[in-house]
């Protein structure tokens, strides 16, 4: 926030602005201040929270600090508060997150009238900057920081509208195919009967196959290639493959077979074969050119090598030596040897596996469809900034995702509620909301004058959504 010495104020507005508005649409006052009846309204701390998170992620310290400053606290209707107080707001959120999304759901579907919820549903971790919080774990992580402790959340989201709907959270070292009961649990009452639910092979298991085949829904999963599969691919003959699509002088096939009572359906792609053998055949040349190193080394002299290797965070010492002198091969023999072994004939070929009776390109086009749920993590990650959690309870933590979720959610019913603006992307349009400013000149007779300025073909829509990209 400025201050110039005429006392008026400036800050950005359009967050602030646009919380408001989703915050009476999602009639957030209901469903949240049931759980909170002293002091300032939950309603209102949350609205404040879910826009500092709009504008700028930073910690809840950093939070009251802003929410605090006199023109913004008027804009949320707050007294002034020390810091515990907002993490409490945390922790009593995430006691009832439940709930909440259970009422946010209802309400939802009140507003946008779901007939087609077909839902995606994917899974990411978060890593955490300490070694206390109740959820921390080390597992697979995402963020690419296999020393640091982490949770993993789970997020759905509907395929029309394509609104975020459930969130989940749990301990850092859980699997995505254990993960997936909860977030399906979370996301069941949001779901029209025979809604079709489009997972990742992570979560493709028999028992999660079957808990959603239990609800009445259906699924749609990729699957990894087995032993079993093979024998398909063994046999698998274009002349008799079906031609999903053509681009670029490029096929892809498809065989469709019906099994455990489940539809398969196998598919060969000449891109994906083509880019495969790319990749094997550089795959081959970087070990063809590690192996001469190897051996020029290791017969300068016949006796143990020592190799030192740097990874990421450990060096690992490999005592090498060399037992039998193999018959001698030129670098292009010895790269023609090594992708020889590389292929395995699965090259090209993907399976997905779906309970409910599609074609071939109906399956493949749904499934292809799953880049959505991959760019809302990506912006819930990156964009509104989730990460890294910086508080250590397990509530709170689910508080504090619960905030970034809000978030996602209103920037993604104002995309959606503005047609215009389906073609940007949520950093684009926090961007333009950020520069939409608020200044307050401050009048004789404690009267002031409000002056919005930084007004444009996005921001606007805040105000007018019928007047947004004109």
């Amino acid at each position: 926030m400025e201050e110039n010495n005429n006392k008026n104020k400036s800050f950005s507005f359009g967050c602030i602005k646009l919380v408001k508005k989703y915050a009476k649409t999602l009639n957030l006052a209901s469903t949240l201040n049931r759980f909170k009846r002293k002091g300032d309204k939950l309603s209102n701390i949350t609205e404040g929270l879910v826009a500092h998170k709009l504008n700028f992620s930073t910690s809840i310290n950093c939070a009251s600090d802003w929410l605090n400053q006199p023109e913004i606290r008027a804009e949320f209707s707050l007294s002034e508060n020390v810091p515990k107080t907002f993490y409490r707001t945390l922790e009593m959120l995430g006691r009832h997150e439940a709930s909440i999304q259970t009422l946010i759901q209802n309400k939802l579907s009140e507003i946008y009238d779901f007939k087609n919820t077909d839902a995606d549903l994917d899974w990411s971790s978060i890593t955490l900057h300490g070694l206390h919080a109740a959820l921390a774990a080390y597992g697979y992580s995402r963020d690419h920081r296999p020393d640091k402790m982490q949770l993993t959340f789970g997020l759905a989201q509907l395929r029309k509208p394509k609104l975020p709907i459930a969130f989940s959270v749990a301990e850092g070292n859980k699997l995505d195919k254990q993960h997936f009961q909860l977030t399906f649990k979370r996301t069941l009452k949001a779901l029209e009967p025979e809604s079709l639910i489009i997972i990742d092979r992570g979560a493709n298991t028999k028992e999660n196959k079957a808990s959603i085949r239990e609800k009445r829904h259906h699924y749609l999963c990729s699957a990894s290639l087995s032993a079993k599969v093979d024998n398909k691919i063994k046999t698998f003959d274009k002349l008799q493959a079906e031609i999903i699509e053509e681009k670029n002088e490029q096929k892809t096939y498809c065989i469709k077979y019906e099994e455990n009572s489940e539809f398969n359906y196998l598919y060969f792609s000449e891109k994906l074969y083509s880019d495969c053998i790319k990749r094997k055949k550089v795959l081959a040349q970087k070990q063809a050119k590690l192996g001469k190193e190897l051996e020029k080394k290791l017969m300068s002299k016949r006796k143990k090598k020592k190799i030192v290797k740097n990874t990421p965070g450990y060096i690992v010492e490999e005592n090498v030596e060399l037992q039998q002198r193999l018959a001698r091969m030129s670098c292009k023999e010895l790269e023609d040897f090594l992708l020889e072994q590389n292929i395995d004939g699965r090259e090209g070929f993907f399976l997905l596996k779906c309970s409910k009776n599609l074609t071939g390109k109906e399956a493949l086009t749904t499934y292809r469809g799953r880049d959505i749920i991959e760019k809302l993590m990506d912006s819930i990650k990156n964009t509104i900034c989730i990460k890294p959690v910086r508080v250590w309870t397990a509530n709170a933590i689910k508080g504090a995702v619960l905030i970034g979720f809000l978030a996602q959610l209103i920037l993604a019913m104002f995309q959606h509620d503005n047609k215009e603006l389906h073609k940007y992307r949520p950093n684009t349009l926090l961007y333009s909301l950020r520069n939409l400013t608020l200044t307050i000149e401050y009048l004789p007779e404690f009267m002031q004058k409000r002056i919005i300025s930084n007004i444009d073909t996005i921001n606007r829509a805040v105000f007018d959504p019928k007047t947004a990209g004109t």
